[in-house]
Formats: C-alpha cells, structure tokens, sequence
C-alpha cells in the first residue's frame, strides 16, 4: 500500500511538472495571408484616393489651370504612373505641412514680448528709448 502512495505521489509531481511546462509555451495564432495583388490594389486605390484629395483643393487645381492642365489631362498623367510612382506620390502629399494663418506664431512672438517684460520689471530694470 505505501509503495501505491510513493507511485502515486511521483505521478502527480510528475504530471504537475509536465503541465507547468506546457503552461509557459507561447499561444500561436494564426490568419491567412492576404494576396499580394489584393494587397496592391488596396494600396493603389488609396493612394488615388489621397492624390485624387489633393487635387480636390482650390488652389492645387487653380495652379494647374494657370500651368495649362486641364482635369482630363490630369487624370490621364495618374493614370499612367505606376504603383511605385503614385505610392511615392501619395507619400509626398502626406508629408506636406498645411499652411496657417500664423496665428500660432503670433502668440509666440506676444509670450516672449510678455516674458521679457516680465524679467525686466522683476529685476528693476527700466528700457528708455531716447
């Protein structure tokens, strides 16, 4: 009976053992993989969707009326680049920064106006213009 008990006893460390290990194994997940074609059509009707966007802005396509291009002229040019080219494109149009109305840069000017104002009052000094 006692030699059941120690069998039983190394059975279960040993089980114990067995599934702790299991425990710390990674959990996979698995998808499938999209189509490289797929992949590339979603690429290139979103970066037309990005280049078409741009062009949609006033001022883009009066400055391209002024260079002498008309909409048909324009879309016929896309339509001609290839994937490489209109991603690069896209990429550019992404990255410009939009002007303001310098508003930011107002404020900036009126902080350190403040702050030198504030420096020279707190140290007793005076600015005289003669």
């Amino acid at each position: 009976m006692l030699l059941n008990w120690r069998a039983l006893r190394h059975i279960a460390m040993v089980m114990v053992a067995i599934m702790g290990l299991l425990s710390f194994v990674p959990r996979v997940e698995a998808a499938f993989v999209p189509n490289a074609g797929i992949v590339a059509g979603e690429q290139r009707s979103s970066d037309i969707g990005t280049v078409q966007k741009a062009l949609e802005n006033k001022m883009v396509s009066e400055r391209l009326q002024a260079l002498g291009y008309s909409s048909a002229e324009v879309e016929q040019r896309l339509s001609m680049l290839s994937d490489a080219e209109l991603h690069d494109l896209a990429k550019k149009i992404d990255n410009l920064t939009h002007g303001g109305d310098g508003f930011g840069f107002v404020i900036a000017i009126l902080v350190v106006i403040l702050l030198v104002v504030l420096i020279l009052h707190f140290a007793d000094r005076r600015v005289v213009i003669q």
